[in-house]
Formats: C-alpha cells, structure tokens, sequence
C-alpha cells in the first residue's frame, strides 16, 4: 500500500507592518500663535500722537489733549501684554511728549497772558509848565471835554467812547465796593490795607463783523494820580465774563471790579482798550 504524497511545507508568514499614517488634525492658524492682534498697539499710537498734536493748542491742548494722552497710556500699557508691544511703547512715548508739551504751552500762554497785562503803561508825565495844549489835556480839568486819550484828562462821567470793534458806556460807578464783593462770596480775599474794590457796570455794543466777546476783547484800568490798577478784585455774580457772545450790533453788559488805593479812588478816571486793534485807549472819569 502506497503512501500518499507529503504536503509542501506552508508558507512562511510575515511579520505584520507597522499601523496605516493618517495625518494630524489641522492646527489653528500660523498667526495666532506667531503674532499677536495689533489693535490696542495701533490705538495706542494713534492716541498718543492725537496728545502731541492737541497739546501745541492753547486751553484745547489741557482737555483735549489730556484726554487723549490718559487714554493712550492706559491702552498702550494694555498692548504691551496683549497686543504689539513696540506700538504700545511707541504710543505711550507720543502721549507722555503730548502731556509735557501741553503743560509747557499752557504754563508759557499764561506767562504772556500775565506779561501783557503787567506792560500796561502804569505811568504818566503830567505838564508842569502851566501851559495848555489844543487838545486841553495836561492840566485840564476832569469836566472839560476832550479826546479822553489823556488819563489826567478824561472824558465825562456816563460817556460813550468806541475803541476798536466796541462801544463802550461805563456807568454805576461804586468806588468803595468792598462790602459788596465780600458779601457776593465767602471765598473772596479782603484787599490789602490802604486798598478797596472799584466796581463799575459795563455796557459794551459790538461793531464789527462776525461776533466776539466783550471780555476777552475789551482791557480796563483805573487811573488814580500817576498809575492805571488792573488787579481783579474776586469773584463777584453779574462779571462781564458771563455775558453771552455777540454778533454785530449786540451789546454785553456786565460788572467790572478792579483792586485800587483807597487814596485818591473818588476822582478815578477808568480807562478802556480794545485789546485786538491798534485804537488809542479812551478814559473816562468815574464821577
């Protein structure tokens, strides 16, 4: 009996492969790891270079400008952390420059403001020869009716004088006003000994084009014996500064007030310019 034929040997198997690829998930994108958002930096500068610029105005430079200046600081040290760092750097630079300018022109504006007001001629030759000029001035009377140009000379009580864009009435004239001002406000200071508030009412008609201010046109001084007071006296209610802005032909009314010695205050002579033009400034006697 035949044997039946041997099985060829079974293949060898092989060994397993390694585990399919499959790609990782897509990762957020590039920037968001790379960069960070650039608003608050560009904000930032914005404002700040808004503060350098407000603060090289006048009075707009301290509210405007200050505002600006706060906000690009508080965003710009923000953008450090969150945004672009060297445009939150630069911002803040922009608005500290802005500040220190905007303190620095406010602080120069007032010096000339100050200068100005202290330039105003305080002194004034009066003629010794007994001579009297074609115009009455010198030793003229205060009565007598001349150009008003000369303090010793003035123009009468109660008259109209036009200086510049204005025409100007001075009228309820109250040499020793003092109880009346420390009255008006707990905060006003006394004047110094040998010294009393002027005040005096103001009626002032616009005529030129446009509109404008009466106070912040219009300059006035006492004149006693040889020198023109300025110095306000402190608060008092009906200031001509809260008299409205006028177009032509409106009239601001208000009070004045000005710092003068009690010597000599009955027979003041109250002198007004218009600050804006080149028109000679006028007086007028007080009584």
């Amino acid at each position: 009996m035949s044997q039946p034929p041997a099985s060829p040997p079974p293949f060898p198997q092989e060994p397993p492969g390694p585990p399919p690829y499959y790609p990782p998930p897509p990762g957020p994108p590039a920037e968001q790891w790379g960069e960070r958002p650039k608003t608050l930096g560009v904000l930032a500068l914005v404002f700040g270079a808004a503060a350098l610029l407000f603060g090289l105005i006048p009075v707009a430079g301290i509210f405007i400008g200050g505002l600006f200046g706060v906000a690009a600081i508080v965003l710009g040290i923000l953008g450090i952390f969150k945004s672009h760092k060297l445009m939150s750097i630069i911002g803040i630079a922009l608005a500290v420059v802005g500040l220190i300018v905007t303190v620095i022109v406010t602080i120069a504006v007032g010096k000339a403001a100050e200068d100005i007001i202290e330039d105003w001629p305080t002194d004034y030759e009066t003629s010794d020869d007994g001579e009297d000029s074609d115009q009455g001035h010198g030793d003229a009377p205060q009565d007598q009716v001349v150009d008003g140009t000369d303090p010793t000379a003035p123009l009468p009580a109660g008259s109209e004088v036009t200086t510049g864009n204005w025409t100007v009435v001075i009228s309820e004239v109250v040499p020793d006003a003092t109880d009346q001002v420390m009255e008006s406000d707990p905060f006003n200071v006394a004047p110094p000994e040998g010294y009393q508030f002027f005040l005096f009412t103001v009626d002032a008609t616009y005529n030129g084009e446009a509109s404008s201010t009466a106070w912040a046109d219009l300059l006035f001084g006492v004149f006693i014996e040889d020198s023109v007071y300025t110095e306000a006296c402190g608060f008092i209610p009906d200031h001509l500064s809260y008299a409205p802005e006028v177009f032509a032909g409106g009239t601001a009314t208000g009070d004045y007030c000005i710092t003068v010695p009690s010597a000599g205050a009955e027979t003041a002579a109250i002198g007004v310019e218009d600050y804006w033009s080149s028109a000679p400034r006028l007086f007028v006697a007080a009584e």
